[in-house]
């Protein structure tokens, strides 16, 4: 469970909390690269599950879950302990800001990608296409 807010007017996190809170952070995030998860319970695999996400509410997959199985909920709570070391260090407005923005980028890095490929596979289109129109037609038949 993430730190709870601190009340109105109270002084805000040191440079030491500060320090260890992004170092676990960093911690949690390169643990769920290594995985290829986008947060804790959610790994979207299609376009359109991508384009679905809302960042300030992503639609995680709760480990107790009965639809996912055991394999599955292993891998998609792999990050357990990094999870636990954010949640402690970090205060909860942190936590939940550090994520969202994570799914945003994510998302947008992969929209991204998706139209640079589309314009690659144009471009190879359009050159195969100008390729056969510029060729010599064949009048020796």
């Amino acid at each position: 469970m993430p730190q709870p807010s601190p009340p109105p007017g109270s002084l805000p996190p040191t440079r030491q909390a500060r320090a260890k809170c992004w170092a676990a952070r960093d911690a949690y995030f390169q643990c769920l690269d290594s995985h290829s998860l986008w947060l804790q319970g959610l790994k979207p695999s299609s376009y359109s599950e991508v384009v679905s996400i809302d960042p300030t509410k992503p639609n995680i997959i709760a480990e107790n879950d009965k639809t996912v199985g055991k394999e599955q909920r292993r891998e998609l709570y792999a990050c357990r302990k990094e999870k636990d070391g954010f949640d402690r260090d970090c205060l909860a407005s942190w936590v939940s800001h550090f994520s969202m923005l994570r799914v945003k980028d994510l998302q947008t890095n992969f929209v991204k990608k998706k139209v640079e490929d589309g314009e690659k596979e144009r471009q190879v289109s359009d050159t195969a296409f100008w390729d056969k129109v510029s060729a010599k037609p064949n009048t020796s038949a």
